[in-house]
């Protein structure tokens, strides 16, 4: 073919010549023509797309300079007839081409170099010889004459070509032409840095991966197969990243792409193209034994078709088997097949990799689009893989869900997929869909056994629903109750799900009932069983019991199976052991349930034990840490629209910002948590943090008005047994204020109930002394409910006692004491990070004077006697109090903690039996007024 213009496809240099070091050679080449010499370039192609840009580069480049082209593409037939490589490449010069075949070959060759020394009169002439590895011997020991006979002769001769596939006599003159001063063409190829630049330019987005894999395979013209790949629908654009779609072999391509590739694939044989074709549908990597199955040709047939695609650059060899070079030909290849066979192909391929235990998300992918039918061996390996969890926990929940879809409601092993599917998209967090798919299937009315697992399922998957699914689960349950074909068993269970959900909602005499029924069955009836008498004693105020029931359902988890063991039944444990003061058990068992939770995958647990920890954190008055729980839990469970625990983690997360001092966040929490209506939260929980929140915005009216409603419509017995703080302080607190003797009198008799069914339980004790010392005005009871929150480190609760002690003293006109309980308290919430709480008893504490008097007759007696059984460090802690400081400055005075120089003061006050700082001044004044010589040093 003769070119007297540039080719049809003009490629602008920016995007489609290779890299910049190639334009040097072409040019002198092109230069050199100019002056009547001639030379040879080589261009050696690598991959099926090989080296077209840089040869129509070079083409286009030559017509522009006025430079005749000569064009000609070497196929696998030349190689059976002589010279018709160059013949068919100067075709265009000789009116009958084929006419002089049974010429000798000289005669021949004389008639060509004649013909091209014409075509180079006038300016030269670029003869390119493409895919020049398909040449016949002749043609390559021609150019092996012609070449240096025509050095002289403004002939720039381009030979593209793949090394890998061309015959002995190509290699050589090939060889013998660089020896002799030919330039190899630089085999540069587009990099990544190339890739990322072009699809930042075209869709201002990073590409992953395997888009810059294919955007590096296409010598030159990368942005024009990328453009096309997007508006095929194969590269998918979002949030900044330009992605490969990897599920996209349903989208059409574009028809010149498709030309393009099988053209360079043209030269294949019938057997290799079929190989081709079968290892599109199969996938990037595939091995022999696969596509031969899938052809139903035996593997020795096929060993010639595949080396020969392993020749031409197409496939490459591995350990896994063979994999396609480009994923761009792999693409286009499957592209090319009519819809009618590739859906036979992708039909055949399921049974074909399930038979070869490729990955179960394959099989899946070749029943899709091979009809949606698959024989009863996939699916049964289908249903393997997700039993055995293939994937992971999210994996084995997708292949689940897929499967499903495929063979049906009315497979035979539908019901029992369904149960599994259930199971596992609860583990992975997807309640929302793991409910919608079980209450689905219940509508249809399935078997007895399919019906009490998916009733079962629901029951646990109400945790994360509105309190109203608790009654939809026990209607499920009754309904499931009354049929016929139940076994003992079922029943059980069943009832141990109503007993479940009936607790949850608050129903604890009909959750006692239910219970009953589901004791004397195994596995999953004692498990949910026991989990809803523990919520009963729980509410009941019976903690050690609460705690027993818990255990007994955990332990009876463990031994039912994986799913019971690991789907969080250990949080079960929290709720009590919080409220019995056992905060370490709290935070082993929460690193075990995030332990057992990551092994499996499982995402459901991990915002309940994100919640429960931030509440052992608010219990034990670490509120940095409490917050910090807390907002990860109402992350987690926003970004997994668990509503019910979203609900409650807000209100949690309010409680801790109250204590924090940050009411205006939060305000902001509790009026999310309302807008939600409660959900999962209920109304006491809310009215409570209400309570809270407008006690430490000094609205105490306000919050005595909330407290009222609070205490009318609540089970006062289960929101102090069960809240982390103590509410029956705060309850008195505000009752008092309002004058309502009945309501303080109310709720100092419900915690002292509490104290008396907990013997032993420290924190329990001094919510009952707090708020009986605050109902009768008692000192030392407040201080003892202070001392005891201490021991069981409920900091918040003790700074709450302290203050509440310092008011109380206060008001006795002890302002010695009022002023060490106002400073302990002060510390107290300092050390807890409520730093508005430490602000106001800082406040207070500045109010409280000295009481340091002056030396007068109204001095007493020196106890001389009992000077002397202080210490040194009691003496000097004495004399510092008398001059005025707090327990603070005198801690820094003498390098001591303030806790310390509380310990100090407290014993100085009893061997100098006096009860406040006042009169402990005056006794060291009296002393210091006795003579040297009885005075105790």
């Amino acid at each position: 073919m003769l070119d007297d213009e540039p080719p049809a496809t003009s490629i602008p240099p920016a995007q489609r010549l290779p890299v910049h070091d190639t334009i040097e050679p072409v040019s002198a080449a092109l230069a050199g023509l100019t002056r009547g010499e001639g030379s040879v370039l080589i261009a050696e192609q690598h991959g099926v797309l090989g080296r077209r840009a840089l040869v129509s580069h070079v083409r286009a480049a030559a017509a522009r300079t006025g430079i005749r082209v000569v064009h000609g593409r070497a196929t696998h037939v030349d190689r059976v007839a002589p010279l018709s490589t160059l013949r068919a490449a100067l075709s265009a010069g000789v009116p009958d081409p084929h006419r002089d075949f049974d010429v000798d070959h000289l005669t021949a060759l004389r008639q060509v170099r004649a013909q091209l020394v014409g075509l180079a009169a006038g300016g030269g002439v670029l003869v390119c010889l493409d895919d020049f590895h398909h040449a016949d011997d002749t043609t390559a020991l021609a150019l092996r004459v012609l070449i240096p006979g025509l050095r002289t002769t403004p002939v720039l001769w381009l030979l593209s070509l793949r090394p890998a596939q061309a015959s002995a006599a190509v290699r050589g003159v090939v060889d013998v032409l660089l020896d002799a001063g030919a330039r190899r063409l630089p085999a540069r190829w587009p990099t990544g840095e190339d890739a990322r630049r072009l699809c930042a330019r075209l869709f201002g987005a990073e590409p992953d991966q395997a888009l810059v894999e294919i955007a590096t395979d296409v010598d030159g013209d990368a942005e024009r197969v990328v453009r096309a790949l997007h508006d095929a629908g194969h590269i998918r654009v979002a949030d900044g990243k330009a992605e490969l779609v990897a599920d996209a072999d349903r989208c059409a391509l574009p028809g010149w792409l498709v030309s393009d590739v099988r053209a360079a694939l043209g030269d294949l044989s019938a057997t290799a193209a079929a190989v081709l074709d079968a290892g599109a549908v199969l996938g990037r990597v595939f091995t022999v034994h696969e596509a031969a199955a899938l052809m139903h040709k035996p593997v020795p047939e096929l060993l010639p078709a595949a080396a020969q695609l392993v020749e031409a650059g197409v496939l490459a060899p591995g350990s896994a088997g063979l994999t396609f070079c480009s994923e761009l030909v792999r693409r286009v290849v499957h592209a090319g097949l009519a819809e009618p066979v590739r859906v036979a192909l992708h039909r055949e391929a399921a049974d074909v990799v399930a038979a070869e235990g490729r990955p179960a998300a394959e099989v899946v992918h070749h029943l899709e689009r091979g009809g949606r039918r698959g024989s009863p061996a996939v699916v049964d390996a289908l249903r393997r893989a997700v039993r055995d969890r293939e994937g992971g926990t999210a994996g084995a929940a997708d292949l689940a869900v897929r499967l499903l879809d495929l063979v049906g409601d009315d497979h035979p092993g539908a019901d029992g997929l369904v149960v599994e599917a259930v199971r596992l998209l609860a583990l992975a967090g997807r309640t929302t869909q793991a409910w919608d798919l079980a209450v689905r299937t219940l509508d249809r009315v399935p078997e007895a056994s399919t019906e009490t697992r998916l009733v079962c399922a629901l029951g646990e998957l109400a945790d994360g629903r509105e309190p109203d699914h608790d009654h939809v689960v026990v209607e499920y349950a009754r309904r499931a109750l009354a049929r016929t074909d139940l076994d003992e068993q079922d029943r059980a269970d069943l009832a141990a799900v109503q007993a479940y959900r009936l607790a949850a909602a608050g129903h604890t005499d009909a959750a006692e009932n239910a219970a009953a029924r589901a004791r004397a069955a195994g596995g999953e009836a004692v498990v949910l069983g026991a989990a809803a008498r523990a919520q009963i004693a729980l509410r009941r105020g019976e903690l050690g019991r609460a705690l027993d029931l818990a255990r007994t359902a955990v332990r009876e988890a463990d031994r039912a199976g994986p799913f019971l063991r690991r789907r969080g039944s250990r949080l079960w444990l929290c709720a009590p052991l919080v409220a019995l003061d056992r905060f370490d058990e709290v935070h082993s068992t929460l690193s075990v349930v995030a332990s057992e939770s990551a092994q499996v995958g499982a995402a459901w647990p991990q915002p309940r034990w994100q919640y429960h920890r931030a509440r052992t954190h608010l219990a034990t008055g670490r509120l940095r840490a409490a917050e910090a729980d807390a907002e990860l839990a109402v992350r987690t469970a926003r970004d997994r629209a668990f509503a019910p625990l979203l609900g409650r983690s807000l209100l949690l997360l309010a409680e801790i910002r109250t204590g924090l001092g940050d009411l205006g966040t939060a305000e902001a929490n509790l009026r999310e948590a309302e807008h939600l209506g409660g959900r999962g939260a209920g109304a006491a929980r809310l009215a409570w943090r209400r309570v809270l929140w407008l006690c430490a915005a000094d609205r105490h009216d306000e919050a005595a008005a909330v407290a009222e409603g609070l205490l009318t419509g609540t089970d006062l017995v289960a929101i102090t047994a069960t809240a982390p703080s103590p509410v029956a302080p705060v309850l008195v607190r505000l009752a008092l204020r309002r004058a309502d003797q009945r309501r303080a009198d109310e709720v100092v008799r419900v915690a002292q109930e509490l104290s008396e069914r907990n013997p032993g339980v420290l924190g329990v004790a001094a919510t009952a002394a707090h708020a009986a010392g605050l109902r009768d005005g008692d000192l030392d009871a407040v201080v003892r409910a202070a001392e005891l929150n201490r021991l069981s480190d409920r900091r918040v609760a003790a700074a709450e006692a302290l203050a509440d002690a310092a008011r109380l003293a206060r008001a006795r006109n002890d302002r010695g004491r009022a002023r060490d309980l106002l400073e302990q308290a002060h510390e107290t919430w300092s050390a807890c990070g409520a730093e508005l709480a430490a602000h106001r008893t800082g406040t207070y504490l500045a109010d409280v004077p000295d009481d340091v008097p002056e030396p007068s007759d109204a001095v007493p007696e020196p106890a001389l006697g009992l000077w002397a059984s202080l210490t040194e460090t009691e003496v000097r802690v004495a004399r510092l109090v008398a001059r005025g400081l707090t327990n603070k400055a005198i801690a820094t005075h003498l390098t001591l903690s303030p806790n310390t120089i509380g310990t100090h003061v407290r014993n100085t006050f009893t061997k100098l039996q006096v009860t406040n700082r006042v009169e402990l001044a005056l006794q060291v004044i009296a002393h210091d007024r006795e003579p040297t010589s009885r005075r105790f040093p």
